[in-house]
């Protein structure tokens, strides 16, 4: 009997432990406190903040606590995958005490950008989803691509994608609920 009761005392406090790092890092994750307002990952010991505004797309090395880190002595680049399938590495560049950008044009419409910042001897990536990024698709050949126009393979006008919506929305009148 004491044997379950010791058992039962041990997955107690482990779920006591997993909740409350699970709430720490939610709290640590909250983006609405990006040093730069933009979307902030974890990346091993450190995290790394994207940032998509104002046609630039700039990236931000940051401490455990999401803090804000000097630029100095800290190299970095991006891989960028648009959403016509091509990819492109980019150094970033420093800017301003903490920050780094792409000199890319194209860079602010990528789909996914994965991050890697270099310290040192350390190494922190991140992956990040541009969900501001606009994609295009053609109604004739089903094409996708991150710019709007003709289809290069057939000449149709090119339609913007939707984003899907998550969850969904009750209309007046409707009186189901889930």
């Amino acid at each position: 009997m004491k044997t379950i009761k010791k058992m039962k005392t041990a997955i107690l406090s482990i779920a006591i432990g997993v909740a409350s790092s699970t709430a720490a890092y939610a709290q640590d994750h909250d983006n609405s406190k990006a040093p730069h307002g933009g979307k902030v990952e974890e990346a091993g010991a450190y995290h790394i903040e994207a940032s998509v505004k104002d046609g630039k797309a700039n990236f931000y090395l940051l401490d455990g606590k999401a803090k804000s880190m000097a630029n100095k002595g800290v190299t970095g680049s991006v891989v960028l995958q648009f959403a016509d399938g091509t990819t492109k590495t980019v150094q970033l560049t420093a800017m301003g005490d903490d920050g780094f950008m792409t000199d890319d044009a194209k860079a602010t419409t990528y789909t996914n950008a994965i991050v890697t910042f270099k310290v040192g001897d350390k190494i922190a990536t991140a992956k990040f989803k541009n969900n501001q990024a606009k994609t295009y698709t053609c109604s004739m050949c089903g094409g996708t691509f991150d710019k709007p126009g003709k289809c290069p393979k057939c000449g149709m006008e090119l339609i913007e994608k939707k984003t899907e919506k998550k969850g969904h929305d009750h209309k007046e009148g409707d009186d189901h609920h889930h």
